[in-house]
């Protein structure tokens, strides 16, 4: 996708491994049953090596993102990321789950080498959403990515106030950062389904299709927000 991103997820689901100079960030595992051939075997074909992801960032526990944390725990070692509300989740939950690791911070910055990925704690589609800032480059160029951590709405209250928040804050933090890419975990909420077979034939010269610049990145965002607060409203 760009220089440093690389997709190694399924036809509905999503997982992006950011590759640095001391190996790779991936954010969100897929599920149990898919991890080993999608993620380990994907970065296999693409010349990666599975044994470099030093850090396993997962957006939210729901089985389609934290299902292969476990594997790639055990597997590699890999140090698994995710909000403290989100770990007390898991603790919850039967089924496969990784062992407690790493504790994300709202605003922490994770850095491996030469790349700094920004986490921020977003809560709404789970109590403790991660979503990220990450920098990628396309032929040497910069460019920033905004990943949203958790598009799915609930029907509580609760919930969905947060979610109208976190949006919010969310737009603020893309902005702020000159963000001009979205990025979701899955595939038909970021374009993927259009975008990834465009790349694979687009001509050298062609534009990337997942840049849709500053503006587009904060409508996105926009209507996020405004779909929980039309969902809000059908409450009252």
């Amino acid at each position: 996708m760009f220089d440093n991103l690389y997709f190694v997820g399924q036809s509905e689901y999503s997982a992006w491994a950011v590759t640095t100079s001391e190996g790779i960030i991936l954010i969100d595992t897929l599920f149990d049953y898919s991890v080993e051939e999608e993620v380990a075997g994907g970065l296999k074909k693409l010349g990666l090596d599975p044994a470099t992801i030093r850090y396993a960032v997962v957006s939210h526990p729901h089985p389609d993102h934290h299902g292969g944390a476990k594997f790639l725990q055990d597997r590699y070692k890999t140090r698994i990321v995710m909000s403290g509300p989100d770990w007390d989740v898991i603790d919850r939950l039967n089924g496969t789950k990784p062992a407690r690791d790493m504790v994300a911070t709202d605003g922490q910055r994770l850095t491996l080498g030469d790349t700094t990925v920004t986490l921020y704690i977003t809560p709404g589609h789970t109590p403790g959403t991660l979503s990220a800032i990450i920098p990628v480059r396309e032929n040497g160029k910069p460019h920033i990515a905004a990943l949203w951590g958790g598009t799915g709405l609930n029907t509580d209250r609760d919930s969905l106030e947060k979610y109208v928040q976190s949006a919010q804050r969310f737009d603020d933090i893309a902005r702020q950062a000159g963000a001009d890419i979205i990025l979701s975990n899955h595939t038909d909420w970021d374009g993927s389904k259009i975008n990834l077979p465009q790349l694979a034939k687009r001509a050298s010269v062609s534009p990337n299709p997942y840049v849709v610049g500053t503006p587009a990145v904060q409508r996105y965002l926009e209507v996020a927000k405004e779909c929980a607060t039309a969902r809000l409203m059908r409450l009252n």
